[in-house]
């Protein structure tokens, strides 16, 4: 079943996330601390779809083409290729002119419980930034980024998460200033043990990524920056990296944000719609600019 809000946007309620979040939720020994009620008001699953827009002269959405639809849950391919085909943008202008453009897109889908054993699914972010179409030269690339290793108190209680990271680098490479953005924990526990996992594997991953250097770019409009602002999500998993395709169980963390990091992120942004183990340069000057709302963002 589908249904439409005041918005005009499609929402989609499906039973089969249910399933995961009941898994978890048994697991759990430290559950019951909030009480099931509290638990489930937190637990949210997410899924990160990839693909391609071309855009339109006007900002029209003229086609959508997924990444590998066929590994998709059903329903989900026609449930996302029908948002994005709604979305406008603001027109690309080439030497003034409107064009048409293709855009890669990275979109977070977010399913959350509304009783009766089922979910609501709606995408909460997309970031529409596209490595290969900038030269090497004009990007910020890693020189030595060692990853944290896992804090073992975490790794006793089985606790695995993911850690957004906003590091200021500077013109020779160097860390200036590092700070976390968010962090979405795998795990369910009382609201001050997951605070004190959250600040743990924040101070671990920050404390690797002072050590971290970069590349800067050498040509293009960055090249002349004071310093760069990037986007760097750190997973901390006993697995490896979630097949694509699959549902991701966890409890999103708050939002913050440091003084020296940009004021504004392109509409539609979520750091959590960006891909673990790669280099992001935050601010979305150089890519398309999404005009319609999307849910929770």
């Amino acid at each position: 079943p589908s249904s439409r809000d005041a918005g005009g946007r499609v929402k989609q309620h499906r039973v089969w996330i249910w399933w995961a979040l009941a898994a978890m939720l048994a697991w759990m020994p430290s559950a019951s601390a909030q009480g099931p009620a509290g638990v489930r008001k937190q637990v949210e699953a997410s899924m990160r779809v990839t693909g391609a827009i071309h855009i339109a002269a006007d900002g029209s959405v003229e086609h959508v083409q997924l990444d590998t639809p066929d590994r998709l849950p059903k329903g989900i391919s026609g449930f996302v290729e029908s948002n994005m085909a709604s979305w406008r943008f603001e027109p690309v202008l080439v030497d003034g002119v409107p064009r048409r453009a293709l855009t890669k897109v990275s979109a977070l889908l977010v399913g959350k419980t509304i009783g009766g054993g089922q979910m609501s699914v709606s995408i909460r972010g997309a970031d529409f930034s596209d490595d290969t179409v900038v030269p090497a030269t004009q990007q910020i690339t890693g020189r030595q980024l060692r990853p944290p290793a896992f804090p073992m108190s975490a790794a006793e209680e089985g606790v695995q998460g993911t850690v957004y990271l906003l590091v200021k680098v500077e013109r020779d490479g160097t860390v200036g200033d590092v700070s976390t953005e968010q962090v979405n924990l795998r795990f369910v526990a009382s609201a001050p043990q997951m605070d004190r996992h959250r600040d743990r594997f924040a101070r671990v991953a920050m404390a690797a990524a002072r050590n971290w250097t970069f590349a800067p770019p050498t040509e293009g409009e960055q090249a002349a920056q004071p310093y760069w602002i990037v986007r760097v999500p750190v997973d901390f998993t006993f697995t490896g990296p979630l097949p694509y395709g699959k549902w991701q169980v966890y409890i999103p963390g708050p939002r913050t944000r440091p003084g020296w990091a940009p004021d504004e992120d392109a509409p539609g942004f979520s750091p959590d719609a960006l891909a673990e183990g790669s280099i992001h340069m935050a601010g979305g000057n150089r890519r398309p600019k999404l005009l319609t709302p999307l849910d929770e963002a």
